[in-house]
């Protein structure tokens, strides 16, 4: 192809229907070579620009881009085909550069190389050896954004899995149930904080360690079980013992998708709570099946035998077993009051009303009541009203009746707890902001292991000396309670045969 070289304005042919096709830039100095190169692409379908110089090429290149192809001769004047090849791959390094020149040498073809050219072309060229030159550089093209639209799903993929691996890594690591995977080779391979605090091998060794670090037979033969199994879906669950808790572990082969069991899974979950429920509601049964069956049977024996008439002729006997029947089913009242007192509580059902109330005049009232029980052992009950270091009569904004039910409590269990013609003395006192009343007796006090369980529900402490005394184990329960719903406290200090004091302090009223 051959033409004088031409420098005016550059022409475009786009064939009717040729939609999305690719761009090509022409530039050459000789409109010979530009009208044919644009004439052979534009049959073909390729939408053409040309320019009659490297400057000019520049300028379509930066108002008409991108295109897929430059078609650059490399010597025209105002800028080279090298130098324009430079700027048009600094803007885009996927475009193909072909050269057309009739001054083809080793040192330009290197350099040509150097900047980027694809190919060479060299003058005169036929028609086919240009469409053979475009067709190869646009597979090569499309070749390379392909590769780069792989490689940017591949990493795009890459990330989404990295994130999603982080969002489970931070979901496993976050939950409160311990999570511990062995491989088939018996390596823990994974473990969460949960499972470190749960298992203390855990915490000391750095994954992956051999299963057999892990000190305890209970954990290491469920897991043994499940990688042994022949395989498939299921579930072992085992109650395990960890120190002071109790774990409901539940134990899963990790299955891959193509059915092999890769490993083992095991989750921890603390069950100590529902055991320590469990364990109440059981003692709960027994101690109603004796509390409730003793005085029911007894005054259910004292009222046949009245209504037998055998005591028709010895009306005294007769009283007393109606005043002994009497007295069981007040006993048996008691307890179905701290029942649904300590029920509400748990419940958020009990309302307190809280006003300005004089300690001293329930502490009268409570002795009072409890005199002709405290007689039946020849206890006395003394309450000291002597003025206390904070003034005559501690006033505390409380619940009258739920103090009432607090010292009757206290009193009461002094009374059953005390020797036989000993004392119960009840005083007031002060600590602070506090209002302090304490229940003193001289009976058979608590040992260290006692005094530590005395305000749990339903506990009684069991010896030779408590057997023949009934009692539900609510009561302290309900006394704790009731003291801190007044934002007050309840201890306790005793000693095996010397008795105990039980101390309640609420908030004077001023506080």
């Amino acid at each position: 192809m051959t033409g004088e070289p031409v420098s005016g304005e550059p022409v475009s042919a786009k064939p009717v229907g040729a939609e999305a096709s690719e761009r090509i830039l022409v530039v050459d100095d000789e409109l010979g070579v530009r009208e044919g190169c644009r004439k052979i692409l534009s049959s073909e379908g390729y939408d053409v620009i040309t320019a009659g110089d490297g400057k000019a090429g520049l300028e379509q290149f930066l108002e008409r881009g991108p295109f897929s192809v430059l078609l650059v001769d490399l010597q025209m004047p105002r800028m080279s085909g090298l130098e324009l090849m430079r700027e048009v791959r600094a803007r885009d390094e996927d475009i193909v550069c072909i050269i057309i020149t009739a001054h083809a040498t080793i040192d330009t073809a290197v350099e040509g190389t150097r900047q980027g050219a694809y190919s060479f072309i060299p003058k005169p060229f036929t028609a086919d050896e240009l469409l053979l030159a475009i067709k190869n550089g646009l597979e090569k093209r499309a070749l390379t954004l392909s590769a780069k639209r792989l490689l940017a799903e591949r990493e795009k993929r890459l990330l989404e899995l990295a994130s999603e691996r982080s969002k489970s890594n931070t979901i496993i690591t976050c939950m409160t149930d311990g999570i511990l995977v062995v491989n088939m080779e018996k390596l823990v391979v994974l473990r969460n904080d949960a499972a470190a605090r749960i298992l203390s091998q855990c915490a000391r060794n750095e994954i992956p360690f051999p299963l057999a670090e892990i000190h305890n037979t209970d954990v290491q033969e469920i897991l043994q079980l499940i990688i042994d199994s022949p395989g498939g879906p299921m579930i072992l669950s085992r109650e395990i013992p960890l120190g002071k808790e109790t774990y409901m572990v539940n134990a899963s082969p990790v299955i891959e998708p193509g059915g092999v069991t890769s490993g083992a899974v095991a989750v921890f979950s603390d069950i100590t709570a529902l055991k320590k429920l469990e364990t109440a509601k059981s003692m709960f049964v027994s101690m109603v099946a004796h509390e409730v069956k003793s005085p029911l049977a007894a005054t259910e024996g004292w009222l046949n035998l009245i209504l037998s008439g055998m005591l028709v002729k010895n009306p005294e006997e007769e009283r007393h077993m109606i005043q002994r029947s009497l007295l069981r089913v007040r006993t048996l009242r008691g307890m179905v009051n701290e029942l649904l007192n300590l029920t509400a509580i748990q419940t958020g059902n009990f309302t307190l009303k809280r006003t300005p109330v004089d300690m001293g005049a329930i502490l009268k009232d409570v002795a009072a009541a409890y005199a002709e029980r405290a007689a039946e052992k020849r206890i006395t009950v003394s309450v000291c009203d002597a003025p206390t270091p904070c003034g005559p009569a501690p006033l505390v904004l409380a619940d009258r009746e739920a103090l009432s039910i607090v010292f009757s409590n206290l009193v009461e269990n002094a009374i059953k707890y005390g020797r036989e013609g000993g004392r119960v003395e009840v005083s007031m006192g002060c600590a602070g902001i506090y209002a302090t009343v304490s229940v003193r007796d001289d009976g058979i006090g608590m040992s260290p292991a006692e005094k530590a369980k005395v305000f749990e529900e339903f506990y009684r402490a069991r010896n030779e000396l408590t057997a023949s005394i009934p009692g539900t184990g609510l009561g302290l329960s309900l006394v704790k309670r009731l003291a801190e719903l007044h934002q007050g406290t309840v201890a306790v200090e005793s000693a095996p045969g010397a008795g105990s004091v039980f101390t309640v302090s609420i908030p004077f009223l001023q506080a």
